[in-house]
């Protein structure tokens, strides 16, 4: 089945768009939700940072900066002192917080390693609270005065944010596909419909008709394209038009050397055939002349003016070759001049 330059560039082009749309769409669900875990990753180190500088032992007096972190970067905020009790936050430490720490359910899995940071080292590792069955993301950081900062956040909201966003993405694409489509349908007819005026042209020219010009607008490939069209269809009209006129004359010459042809039979065939009486009467005259057959002087006289007569007649049938000669050599002229036509009336009746 053959397709057109616009089906084949549609089709071309809708495709590309779909495979950039699904390779995004693939890639975000793939790598989407690992990167938003390396940015939590990274927020957290940041937020670490800035509590350090900020804090001096006593958790009531940066509460203010501290709610703040904890609202703008949906993160948990927990400090414990030394012996790991809960020094922060007081407002909502629950009654096993409040126990050791061995009774918190959060920081079980964690206290071997909380017990082994020294001052201004920190770790991050994904935790799962039994209590709630969900697993957090968690920075534990030891400060300068002993005391341990402890940073979570749970990575359902991570997974969670992950799905919107790849949903999202899927809608996106599809809108994309839909508006990229028209897009692409419309930039395929105004590609292709120069191509397709130049086709027309050309069709044209192959039928001998340079009436048409292609409306040169643009100095881009297409309009370049359709100069040279213009001008290759100008010129051809001109060499047709030239040629059509040296075969019209050349037509006139070959009629004309038909005629000349015929002619020049006839008159062959005529003087042939004329040629035979004066060379006839000429011999009989002649032999007549040797064999004296004529018995007196007037009878001999008028021999000599039969064959002077019938050789003049031969010397204008000669004459009237060469003049056939000349004119189809091109070179022959005539030699004009009065007469009395009466004359030569006579002279032919």
């Amino acid at each position: 089945m053959k397709f057109s330059i616009r089906t084949k560039l549609f089709i071309g082009m809708s495709c590309l768009i779909i495979f950039f749309v699904a390779s995004s769409w693939l890639l975000n669900s793939r790598y989407l939700g690992r990167y938003y875990i390396y940015q939590k990753r990274a927020a957290l180190v940041e937020s670490k940072n800035a509590i350090e500088q900020i804090y001096r032992g006593d958790p009531e007096a940066i509460s203010l900066a501290l709610e703040n972190i904890e609202r703008n970067g949906s993160i948990s905020i927990n400090i414990l002192d030394p012996d790991l009790s809960l020094k922060y936050p007081p407002s909502r430490i629950p009654e096993e917080f409040r126990r050791r720490r061995g009774d918190s359910p959060l920081l079980h899995p964690l206290q071997t390693k909380l017990l082994e940071l020294t001052k201004g080292e920190y770790f991050i590792d994904v935790v799962m609270d039994p209590r709630l069955r969900t697993n957090f993301l968690v920075l534990a950081s030891r400060l300068n005065n002993d005391d341990t900062l402890i940073l979570s956040s749970p990575i359902a909201a991570i997974n969670e944010s992950t799905a919107i966003a790849n949903r999202f993405s899927l809608f996106m694409g599809i809108i994309t596909i839909f508006l990229g489509g028209i897009a692409v349908y419309w930039l395929s007819n105004r590609f292709t419909k120069p191509i397709l005026a130049l086709n027309d042209i050309a069709r044209r020219m192959t039928k001998l008709d340079f009436s048409k010009k292609y409306p040169v607008q643009d100095d881009d490939e297409v309009g370049q394209l359709g100069s040279s069209i213009n001008s290759l269809s100008d010129q051809l009209d001109k060499a047709i038009s030239e040629l059509t006129e040296a075969n019209s004359k050349l037509k006139e010459d070959i009629e004309r050397e038909r005629r000349i042809d015929k002619m020049r039979k006839e008159f062959v065939s005529n003087v042939s055939h004329e040629l035979k009486t004066p060379i006839a009467l000429i011999q009989g005259y002649a032999e007549g002349l040797k064999l004296n057959i004529n018995e007196n002087e007037e009878d001999k006289d008028y021999y000599c003016d039969v064959i002077m007569d019938e050789t003049a007649k031969m010397n204008r049938l000669v004459r009237d070759l060469l003049d056939l000669s000349q004119i189809e050599s091109g070179y022959f002229k005539l030699e004009k001049a009065d007469f009395d036509l009466g004359s030569l009336i006579d002279s032919v009746l």
